[in-house]
């Protein structure tokens, strides 16, 4: 796992979790396709479009509760901004805030969407080639959304029409740690699993580990590696590797232990379906 921005606002609600079932596997027929890249095995990168100008990178982001264009792109069409500041894993950040005219991806669309502008380059190393990332904001307009690591593509099946759903701070699911419940976020911009480690100590007396634990750097964050036992994610008790990082402050954010990197999973396709608050994969 290496640096990321974590642009997310407080999580509504929790999803239910489970393998991805045989009826399930096949996209419906109205499905809109869209391929995508797989950067360093676990980014999803699209094309998208700003406004009348095509051909952009963005990481799709599902840690994201907004979407960011990076400032070279904020410059070009001269979008007047505002700052603002947001949570990133563990303290605020100051952002900007700017409306676009369009922003779309695959099938996609909003217009006059507020995104935040960053300077990405300075967050990760994985976003020096992008221009943005698709968030939460135009990902949970599909009723259904599906990533195919088999096939590199996205699946769409979009929201009937009159249908306008809240957009989720964070597609959030139960994962239960030697006994104890905790709430993720479910986090295709990250590796690996990510937990604060003083919310999971103050529900875990004692934490039992597997080998040494091992001190890392993710971006500006430092965390401690660890091998715990007893993880269920929606199945059996595995055994797991995990990021533990001091987090903020409880009262800031209440219903949130943590990420779910979509990698720790090893799926070749997850099911985010946004109508029934369902993860599957398989």
């Amino acid at each position: 796992m290496r640096g990321w921005i974590r642009l997310a606002i407080l999580g509504i609600g929790c999803a239910a979790i489970g393998p991805l079932r045989a009826q399930d596997s096949v996209p419906s027929q109205t499905a809109a396709a869209v391929p995508f890249e797989l950067a360093s095995d676990f980014l999803v990168v699209v094309e998208g479009q700003v406004g009348n100008v095509r051909g952009l990178k963005f990481i799709v982001d599902t840690g994201a509760t907004r979407s960011v264009i990076d400032r070279k792109v904020a410059a070009r069409f001269e979008l007047k901004r505002h700052a603002g500041r947001i949570m990133n894993f563990d303290r605020y950040i100051p952002i900007e805030w700017a409306e676009v005219p369009e922003l779309r991806m695959g099938p996609l669309r909003a217009e006059g969407i507020p995104v935040m502008v960053v300077n990405l380059a300075e967050y990760s190393e994985f976003a020096r080639s992008v221009d943005g990332i698709i968030g939460l904001d135009l990902l949970s307009k599909s009723e259904k959304f599906v990533i195919d690591y088999s096939e590199k593509r996205l699946y769409f099946d979009l929201a009937a029409n009159g249908i306008h759903r809240p957009v989720p701070g964070c597609f959030v699911v139960p994962i239960v740690v030697q006994g104890v419940a905790m709430r993720l976020g479910v986090d295709t911009g990250l590796s690996d699993i990510l937990l604060y480690k003083d919310r999971l100590r103050k529900r875990l007396v004692k934490i039992r580990t597997q080998g040494e634990p091992k001190t890392v750097m993710m971006g500006r964050i430092e965390g401690m590696k660890v091998t715990l036992p007893g993880v269920e994610i929606g199945g059996p008790e595995e055994v797991t590797k995990v990021l533990l990082i001091d987090g903020p402050d409880e009262r800031t954010m209440p219903r949130l232990d943590g990420y779910l990197g979509v990698a720790s999973l090893h799926a070749k396709r997850i099911d985010f379906d946004f109508g029934k608050m369902v993860l599957r994969w398989q």
